[in-house]
């Protein structure tokens, strides 16, 4: 089974949180390599450059890394995004966007390899998930590691973007698509307007109920289409509900993001006690792509715009 990024990613943030629920940086630099199409090289204006990474470190760049290993599918596709996939040498395993990065080296974000890793001899590596000792001992190496977690709002992966921006001198690049994308945002929520109040929606990331909660990217998307999230009332970014309490708060539509795994409406509707939830009786249970829907990067415009769709037929034909 091809597991996809973020369904297994909450799933392992959610197991950290029950079972218990990353100073100094190297100076790196980077020569552009030619890609399918040529991109402009780094601003050598833009170094030295520290960043802070999510656990507080800071990082140190002198100039842009030559080798990145990216471990998470959307590191990868911002990093193509603004113009930076040619240093690119390593991606996650489940990574399969943009076409280009296909090419790379697919190393495991779950189950990283140190040896893997070192082999290639990057001067940078991107994780979002550190199954213990893997940061400090790249370190130990001297090979810089930039811990990123999953970003917990929409603005919160422009600041992810403007963050890699900085590291790799693609800052002009980053500033055009975080335009593009906040446009193709303000479209859409333009065409709610007259929205006062969403369908209930439950969001579905796998068969034990899994969801999405306040504090998680996926339900600020659902926040800025004006839906009514029946996980909001846990607190919780990842929650896990019960059948029962999906019942009672009766969801107007059901959003699958584990169709890919066996799910479907009709594995929905066949569940003891589903039959007269709302989503069920009006047939509005809908399996989308997680790729566009749960991965912070910049294609959330079309994850958007995919629930814009689904949630109000009428208003996006």
């Amino acid at each position: 089974m091809r597991l996809r990024y973020l369904v297994p990613a909450l799933l392992a943030v959610v197991a950290l949180a029950v079972l218990a629920c990353n100073g100094g940086g190297n100076g790196v630099r980077s020569t552009p390599t030619a890609v399918e199409e040529a991109a402009p090289s780094p601003s050598p204006a833009a170094f030295p450059v520290t960043v802070t990474d999510s656990n507080g470190k800071q990082i140190t760049f002198e100039l842009a890394p030559e080798k990145i290993v990216a471990l998470a599918p959307s590191f990868v596709e911002i990093l193509f995004a603004i113009g930076a996939g040619d240093a690119v040498v390593a991606v996650d395993e489940n990574t399969d966007f943009p076409p280009e990065a296909a090419t790379k080296t697919k190393l495991s974000g779950f189950e990283p390899s140190l040896e893997g890793i070192a082999a290639l001899e990057p001067d940078l590596v991107i994780i979002f998930f550190d199954p213990g000792g893997l940061e400090d001992a790249l370190e130990g190496l001297g090979i810089p590691v930039l811990f990123q977690q999953t970003p917990a709002s929409v603005q919160g992966v422009f600041d992810q973007i403007e963050l890699l921006s900085s590291v790799t001198g693609r800052l002009d690049e980053a500033e055009s698509l975080i335009a593009d994308m906040q446009a193709g945002i303000d479209a859409i929520v333009a065409g709610l307007a007259d929205v006062q109040e969403g369908p209930r929606i439950f969001h579905e990331l796998d068969s034990t109920f899994f969801t999405v909660g306040p504090g998680s990217f996926v339900a600020d998307l659902y926040g800025l289409l004006n839906a009514q999230n029946i996980a909001d009332a846990t607190g919780e970014p990842f929650p896990q509900m019960n059948a029962e309490a999906i019942i009672e708060a009766d969801p107007e539509v059901i959003i699958l993001a584990d169709a890919e795994f066996g799910e479907s409406a009709e594995t929905v509707k066949a569940r003891p006690g589903w039959e007269n939830v709302s989503a069920v009786q009006s047939d509005r249970i809908f399996p989308v792509d997680p790729d566009l829907v749960s991965r912070p990067g910049p294609r959330l415009v079309e994850g958007l715009e995919t629930l814009a769709k689904l949630l109000y037929p009428e208003l996006f034909p």
